[in-house]
C-alpha cells in the first residue's frame, strides 16, 4: 500500500513538471506572435499567415523563428514524448513526439518571392507532417479504451473542431489565414487545456499495463 501510494505522488509530479512544459510552450507561442506581429509594421493579424512573420528579409525574422519554432517545437516534442509514457503508450509519445519535431522544422524560412523554392516547400512539408502525426496521436487517444474516458471525449472534440475548420475553408466561410489561426488554436487549446488538467487533476492519468 505504501509503495503504491509513493508511486501514485510520483506520478502526479511527473505529470505536473509535463503539464507545466506543455503549457509553457502555449504561454511562448502566443507571447511571440504577439510581441513580433506588433514589431512588424506590415503584418496582419487577421490576413496575414503566421509563418510570414519568419519569412526571409522580414524583420526579427530569425529571432522569430528561434523562438516560435525552434523552442517552442523543442518543448512540444518533451511534451508529446512525457505525455505518452505517462500513459503508457509509446506509440502515442512516438507520434506527439514527432509533432513537436515536425513543427520546430517549421523553422525553416519561407520565401515570400518564390513560392516554389526548395525552402518554401521544406516549411509546408514540416507544417504538413507536424499537423497529421497530431492528428494521428489525437486518434490514438480518442479510441483507446485504456485511457480515461475524459480524455478520450476531448480528443474527439478536437478532432472535430480541426475538421469544421478545414471544412469551412473549403465551403468558402472563411479564408486560409483564418483557417490557419483556427487550427493553430485547436491544437494549441489541446495542449494547454490537457497540460492544466495534468498540473491540477490527478485523475487526468490513468496508468495501466503497456501493450
Amino acid at each position: 500500500m505504501g509503495q503504491r501510494s509513493y508511486k501514485g505522488k510520483i506520478m502526479k509530479q511527473l505529470a505536473r513538471v509535463v503539464g507545466t512544459v506543455g503549457l509553457s510552450s502555449v504561454i511562448i507561442l502566443v507571447t511571440s506572435l504577439l510581441v513580433f506581429g506588433f514589431a512588424n509594421d506590415n503584418f496582419s493579424f487577421l490576413n496575414d499567415f503566421i509563418s510570414e512573420l519568419g519569412a526571409r528579409g522580414e524583420p526579427y525574422a530569425f529571432w522569430f523563428n528561434l523562438v516560435t519554432f525552434v523552442l517552442v517545437g523543442l518543448l512540444l516534442f518533451v511534451f508529446g514524448l512525457s505525455y505518452g509514457l505517462l500513459l503508457n503508450d509509446k506509440v502515442l509519445s512516438f507520434l506527439l513526439s514527432l509533432f513537436g519535431l515536425g513543427f520546430g522544422f517549421t523553422a525553416i524560412p519561407v520565401d515570400l518571392q518564390l513560392a516554389d523554392a526548395p525552402v518554401s516547400k521544406a516549411h509546408v512539408l514540416a507544417i504538413c507532417l507536424g499537423l497529421a502525426f497530431w492528428m494521428f496521436g489525437l486518434s490514438r487517444l480518442g479510441y483507446s479504451q485504456r485511457i480515461a474516458k475524459r480524455t478520450r471525449n476531448m480528443a474527439n472534440c478536437s478532432a472535430v473542431f480541426l475538421l469544421i475548420a478545414i471544412i469551412g475553408f473549403v465551403l468558402g466561410a472563411w479564408s486560409m489565414p483564418i483557417t490557419h489561426r483556427l487550427i493553430f488554436a485547436v491544437v494549441f487549446g489541446w495542449i494547454a487545456i490537457t497540460s492544466v488538467q495534468l498540473i491540477i487533476s490527478e485523475k487526468h492519468i490513468t496508468p495501466k499495463r503497456s501493450v
